[in-house]
């Protein structure tokens, strides 16, 4: 497959699926609680049900990408996920919401765990790393424009219209998908699905170091992310009474810096590899979460210092994301679907269990997004030393 622009801007509109449905109803969250009638740790919890049954989910849908095709399971997947969108538009309370999601979720695992795996199929390592800073490029448009949107549609209409037009994006998504997107994998390079063969992969993943230590440090780094986009509406909005339409703008400023970044991938992967840019990358979000902790001391720090902490975090994302993933693959055979399928379960789940950690420890204060977003920068920086100086 040839990654023409129009291919590279579908593929970042459907890697940007899960981002939308994460960071458009951010700004609603306090909305979604007084509707409802209910705290907003429960709706924060939302967000942790899409996050889990999302990562449990690609560990399922990579094998059977591998045995069908990435065509049919994309497909199927962004039907689901409109459904999903449909079932949130029109919950008349907490527990119909929460079905929607999980629905939501079902169909957005199907899709994530497509898109690596199908650029992987034909590109060597390094081609692979342009090719998805190129992908996540466009992809960073979702989260720097999700707040923004669903905080224009809150203002407009509802929370309930966010979930509608989440809908309507998938749909419009399958049409795209299935004029312009070609089948990538051959059917002769297809391996039958089965249960045994699938775990069996799996067990053949984990216990190669190499390929595990590159998943753990990109799920931490992830789980960091998740971190913030699970507190951040709070921090914001109602300690720091930030206005919900203004909320887009203050949070895309970690997305530009993103963006920054994985244009400076795209440019320079070839030259250097993606180890070395890897490597260097790595600094940043080890001094933001250092930044993070000395934070944590204070009773009430401006919101410009935890907002630069922040971006600092989250910025070298374009850069360690896929750098992270093509270690992963360069040492993990041809079983494309499976490996993003394990990386994508792995950073999901850890994201699900750090923003269930946000709200556990919710206290009305920051402390408890930015303590958790240095633990897991840490952690990450400290897995991908020891796997590099592994695998050396």
């Amino acid at each position: 497959m040839s990654l023409t622009l129009p291919i590279i801007l579908i593929l970042g509109l459907l890697s940007g699926l899960t981002p939308l449905a994460v960071d458009a109803y951010l700004p609603s969250i306090p909305s979604i609680a007084k509707d409802l009638n209910i705290d907003i740790s429960l709706v924060q919890m939302t967000l942790s049900l899409y996050l889990m049954v999302f990562a449990f989910l690609q560990i399922l849908f990579g094998p059977i990408s591998d045995a069908i095709g990435r065509r049919k399971v994309v497909v199927g997947g962004l039907s689901v996920f409109a459904i999903g969108s449909f079932i949130c538009a029109l919950s008349p309370n907490y527990d119909a919401l929460m079905v929607g999601r999980a629905i939501q979720a079902l169909g957005g695992a199907a899709v994530a765990v497509c898109i690596p795996a199908l650029v992987k199929d034909g590109l060597s390592i390094n081609e692979f790393a342009k090719a998805m800073s190129m992908i996540m490029l466009v992809m960073a448009l979702a989260p720097l424009a999700a707040p923004i949107l669903g905080g224009a549609i809150l203002t407009l209409f509802s929370w309930h219209s966010i979930f509608t037009f989440l809908g309507i994006l998938a749909l419009l998504a399958i049409v795209l998908f299935w004029i312009k997107i070609p089948e990538t994998l051959a059917k002769e390079k297809r391996t039958p699905f089965s249960l045994w063969g699938a775990i069996r992969n799996y067990g053949i993943l984990i216990k190669n170091p190499t390929v595990l230590g590159y998943i753990a440090a990109g799920a931490f780094f992830f789980s960091g992310m998740m971190s913030f986009i699970t507190g951040s509406s709070f921090v914001y909005i109602e300690l720091y009474q930030v206005d919900p339409s203004h909320f887009g703008f203050l949070v895309g400023v970690n997305v530009i810096t993103m963006m920054i970044a994985s244009t400076i991938n795209s440019r320079v992967v070839d030259k250097l590899g993606t180890e070395v840019l890897c490597k260097y990358a790595s600094f940043i979000p080890l001094a933001a979460s250092l930044f993070m902790l000395i934070l944590c001391l204070f009773d009430k720090p401006p919101l410009p210092l935890i907002m630069l902490a922040s971006m600092l975090f989250v910025g070298p994302m374009g850069i360690l994301s896929s750098g992270f993933m093509a270690g992963a693959l360069k040492n993990a055979g041809n079983n494309n679907g499976s490996v993003t399928a394990l990386a994508g379960t792995s950073r999901f789940a850890l994201g699900a269990f750090s923003g269930a950690m946000v709200s556990l420890f919710h206290n009305g204060s920051f402390v408890p997004m930015l303590a958790t977003m240095a633990s897991c920068g840490l952690l990450s920086f400290i897995i991908f030393k020891l796997t590099v100086k592994y695998s050396q």
